[in-house]
């Protein structure tokens, strides 16, 4: 069983170490993962799209079913989601708010009070502690009611917000991948090539070295 912390609801993330956790994101993750450019990028389009789904807390489970149902890099997909956080939250579905009231009716006016019942998800609902509530009533109770108690202008803004991510993720991944690993191995093969130049001479001036000794 795939056994991921969920580093959202860690009090102790600072700027410092969302960086450091980026780096590590895109160098290993994604530009070294052992899969395919399509699988890779499919990742990253599924996390960034669950990303921007209000359901802060059950996006690790929504994002596990969407990539294991379409067979993308689960391991790609998992940290991209972790774009909406406790810290974030609050600008990025505000934002998809305004969006969403935008959309539908051509106005910015209006009170995003909606999307703030969205921090509001209980502890043990949160992240992959959900899978161990798929059982309850309860649980799928409470998330109904949260679904419906978000609002359609905050809907209709993350989904329209979510598709543009997820397909710009994509195509923006997937290329990178295709001419990172096309420059990694021609840096591996020209040092191929130039690796017997350093530690062997020709022939030719090996014998005049010896002649010259002696």
């Amino acid at each position: 069983m795939l056994r991921v912390r969920d580093p959202r609801f860690r009090g102790d993330a600072g700027l410092s170490g969302l960086r450091r956790q980026w780096r590590n994101l895109i160098y290993r993750r994604i530009l070294h993962a052992d899969d395919t450019p399509h699988r890779i990028a499919l990742g990253v389009a599924v996390g960034l799209f669950v990303a921007f789904t209000p359901l802060l807390g059950f996006q690790m489970l929504i994002a596990l079913s969407l990539a294991a149902l379409i067979r993308a890099n689960k391991t790609v997909t998992i940290p991209m989601v972790w774009i909406t956080n406790p810290v974030t939250a609050l600008p990025i579905y505000g934002s998809c708010w305004w969006l969403g009231r935008w959309i539908l009716t051509g106005s910015f006016s209006g009170d995003p009070s909606q999307f703030e019942s969205i921090l509001g998800v209980p502890p043990e609902y949160s992240g992959l502690g959900a899978l161990t509530h798929l059982h309850e009533a309860e649980f799928w109770k409470y998330l109904a009611g949260l679904i419906l108690s978000l609002g359609v202008e905050l809907w209709v803004g993350c989904l329209v917000a979510g598709v543009v991510s997820a397909a710009i993720g994509y195509f923006v991944s997937r290329r990178v991948i295709i001419v990172y690993r096309r420059r990694r191995a021609a840096r591996k093969l020209r040092k191929k090539l130039i690796r017997p130049t350093i530690h062997t001479l020709p022939a030719g001036r090996a014998e005049h070295k010896r002649a010259y000794a002696d």
